[in-house]
């Protein structure tokens, strides 16, 4: 019985492996390039794309990267404390990111300013590290005026005032202790990140990225508005095609990379 049941087994995994080639053949690909095509996949900042998978450091100076997220559709957004739009979505992204937790991880990737040369990534090449750097993105992040008032009226009111300078210090404590708070050396990976925008315009940048690590949508224009744009974030969970979304966002021509405006 022990040898039937042995035979039996053999015969089904011979039959097995004949009608796995039997289709390889079928289909004209070897083995070699049947594997290839699975694995192969595109590495970019274009919507299809697996995002590159960028290093950069939290707020207590921990390395990081974008696989590290891996297994939840991610929310990333380039920013700075010294710009006015992204001052403005400060708030409201905490919220937006307080609302989605556990579903969604929202990565605020800080920089210092826009760097046009072409040093090298690696702080270990720079005398100094990375670590100046991020305590100058700390020292100015908990000097910002991140929530503001929105006419005169409300500046001559100390009431509300005093409301305006509680919440602003409620979100730089978020932005300072949320380990999703990040911030990037040198901003090389906000460059390639921005490449569909121009130097002075380069951020706030934003790329949905499903949980297999695909671009599913990239936002370039300076004012986002995500607190009006519930949908968009409800399908990239569900796992839905946000292509058609990219019509909200149109980048102005003034935002548009000089070789790109006319195209």
């Amino acid at each position: 019985m022990r040898r039937l049941w042995k035979e039996m087994n053999r015969t089904l995994l011979m039959s097995g492996l004949l009608a796995g080639m039997i289709g390889i053949a079928c289909s004209g690909t070897t083995v070699e390039e049947e594997s290839a095509a699975v694995s192969t996949e595109t590495i970019g900042t274009e919507i299809g794309h697996i995002a590159p998978n960028f290093e950069v450091y939290t707020m207590d100076g921990t390395k990081v990267t974008l696989e590290d997220f891996r297994g939840r559709p991610l929310f990333v957004n380039f920013w700075a404390w010294w710009c006015p739009p992204c001052i403005r979505d400060a708030e409201p992204l905490m919220n937006i990111a307080k609302k989605y937790e556990g579903r969604i991880d929202f990565l605020f990737v800080g920089v210092n300013k826009f760097y046009r040369d072409e040093q090298p990534l690696d702080p270990a090449e720079f005398e100094e590290g990375f670590g100046p750097g991020l305590d100058l993105f700390k020292r100015e992040l908990q000097a910002s005026r991140l929530v503001r008032p929105s006419d005169e009226s409300e500046k001559n009111d100390p009431e509300i005032m005093a409301g305006i300078a509680a919440r602003n210090e409620e979100v730089i404590a978020y932005y300072m202790n949320s380990p999703t708070s990040l911030f990037d050396f040198r901003g090389y990976w906000e460059r390639q990140f921005r490449a569909k925008t121009n130097q002075r315009y380069g951020i706030p940048v934003t790329y949905l990225i499903d949980s297999g690590g695909r671009i599913k949508l990239d936002v370039h224009p300076n004012d986002q508005h995500w607190d009006k744009h519930d949908d968009i974030l409800e399908d990239l969970i569900a796992g839905k095609d946000l292509s058609h979304y990219a019509e909200r966002f149109p980048i102005p021509p003034k935002h548009q990379r000089e070789e790109a405006a006319g195209s």
